[in-house]
């Protein structure tokens, strides 16, 4: 870089977003963010790197910027707010992955990991992979992995492995040289008018591939299966090196390789399971618990053995890994009541994890806590969401958080239509949090599992539940 540019972050406290400035900072940029209130829950990190944190929005911050980066989301949230208008009359506007795509990854071997569900994880245990492989990754992801200390690791190396996300079209900013989809299935009803378009985008995304062109699938997943379909004549043209990965249903296509995972035992701390593949047997223990992170982390063994990574250091990073923040995240244990946290707000995100629930804690009783995210999202999955809840022995809904739909006056969802798809009198709505970790605290009962579900402020209603269990 001939000049060290100045780039401020509107929206720095976001999950996606708080990794980047970091990364930013490492790479050379002058690096400066703001945010509506002040930052937590991703921005330890921000000030250990001491990132320069405004409260509140201002165009006075773009004194001396060269580039502004926001969250897209913030075009739909405040598109004329004084400080978006005066970088976008001066130029110097565009959206925190547009910054990524162009800068952060230039000159990069970039490995992309996407998909509806389990990007962050996968984008994890990839970087492990690698940095086990000795190739030194750089990584982003929307989350906080502890023993980094963010969702982000620090490098000079040419890799860079980030999760690659369909909202907005996000990951169309980026040209990965191996692509891992873990799943494609419908979702952001609040920018793809439906499920074509959905995976219009992501067929748009693999055609951003770029040399060596390696695209590792879960055969699986149905969307997955169209677009492969659809593609076929070319990715076979593009000479794209396609593997796919499965658990349980084969999906006849022409694969480069192929590789099948099978589930031996689990408990409550992680699951065995055998590989095969091509003149291929090996067995693996997983540090985290659920099919569904089985079926991730086979998509990081297929790009980690294209990149070299032997077989023993994959064993050894895969048994050691006990996930990220937010995913299934035991928060603590009172009175001897499991009290978990979990970024899901996908209904089948949440089917995936009660039916892991249900299989690692057969006997136990278990109360699903669900803050909705958007209303489009609720609205149109209603049976869905219902279907995944009923897996769950009590159910208590509350308050739809809003995100960036706040400007379209959406009609709010009557959650009586989803309560009453459920078995009778096992849903209840509550809107009020402080009424939620008051009646948990005093209906669960030792051995109980709590599990709260949610991608907007579900995570303070976690910690409200804990303290109410300790009697605070």
């Amino acid at each position: 870089m001939d000049k060290k540019l100045h780039v401020h972050f509107m929206g720095i406290g976001g999950s996606g977003m708080a990794p980047i400035a970091v990364i930013a900072k490492k790479s050379g940029f002058e690096v400066s963010g703001c945010d509506f209130n002040e930052p937590s829950y991703y921005c330890d990190a921000l000030r250990e790197s001491n990132i320069d944190i405004k409260i509140g929005h201002s165009r006075e911050h773009l004194e001396d910027v060269d580039i502004l980066a926001v969250t897209p989301a913030v075009f739909d949230i405040n598109p004329d707010h004084p400080e978006i208008v005066e970088g976008r009359d001066r130029n110097i506007l565009m959206t925190w992955q547009e910054f990524m795509g162009k800068y952060l990854h230039k000159d990069k071997f970039l490995i992309g990991v996407s998909g509806t569900h389990g990007k962050s994880t996968t984008t994890i245990l990839m970087g492990l992979a690698l940095e086990a492989g000795g190739l030194d990754p750089i990584v982003e992801a929307g989350t906080i992995y502890k023993p980094w200390g963010g969702g982000f690791r620090l490098s000079d190396s040419k890799y860079f492995v980030c999760e690659a996300d369909e909202f907005n079209c996000n990951f169309l900013n980026y040209s990965p040289a191996l692509i891992i989809i873990n799943n494609v299935e419908m979702d952001h009803p609040e920018f793809f008018k439906d499920f074509t378009q959905f995976k219009a985008a992501f067929k748009s995304f693999i055609k951003n591939i770029k040399h060596p062109g390696i695209l590792v699938v879960n055969e699986e997943s149905q969307g997955i299966r169209d677009i492969l379909l659809e593609m076929k004549t070319w990715l076979q043209e593009k000479d794209v090196k396609v593997i796919g990965y499965y658990l349980k249903d084969r999906f006849d296509f022409p694969f480069n390789a192929e590789y099948r995972g099978e589930i031996k035992k689990f408990n409550e701390h992680n699951v065995e399971f055998d590989v095969y593949g091509l003149n291929l047997k090996e067995n693996f223990r997983l540090g985290l618990i659920g099919e569904h992170n089985v079926s991730n982390s086979l998509g990081v063994l297929c790009a980690a053995l294209e990149l070299g990574v032997g077989m023993e250091e994959l064993k050894t990073v895969f048994e050691k890994y006990k996930g990220i923040g937010r995913r299934t995240e035991l928060i603590e244990e009172v009175r001897g009541i499991k009290v978990f946290d979990d970024y899901g707000h996908h209904p089948t995100a949440i089917a995936s994890v009660l039916d892991t629930f249900r299989t690692v804690y057969p006997n136990k009783t278990i109360h699903a806590v669900v803050e909705p995210h958007q209303i489009s999202r609720l609205k149109l999955f209603l049976n869905e969401f219902a279907d995944a809840l009923n897996k769950a022995d009590e159910v208590i809904l509350t308050k739809t958080f809003v995100g960036r739909e706040i400007k379209k006056n959406l009609e709010p969802v009557n959650i009586d239509l989803v309560i009453n798809k459920m078995d009778p009198g096992k849903a209840s709505y509550i809107e009020d949090f402080n009424i939620i970790a008051d009646r948990l605290s005093t209906k669960a009962k030792d051995g109980d599992i709590i599990i709260v579900f949610g991608a907007g402020n579900s995570h303070k209603l976690t910690r409200m539940i804990v303290q109410a269990l300790e009697g605070k």
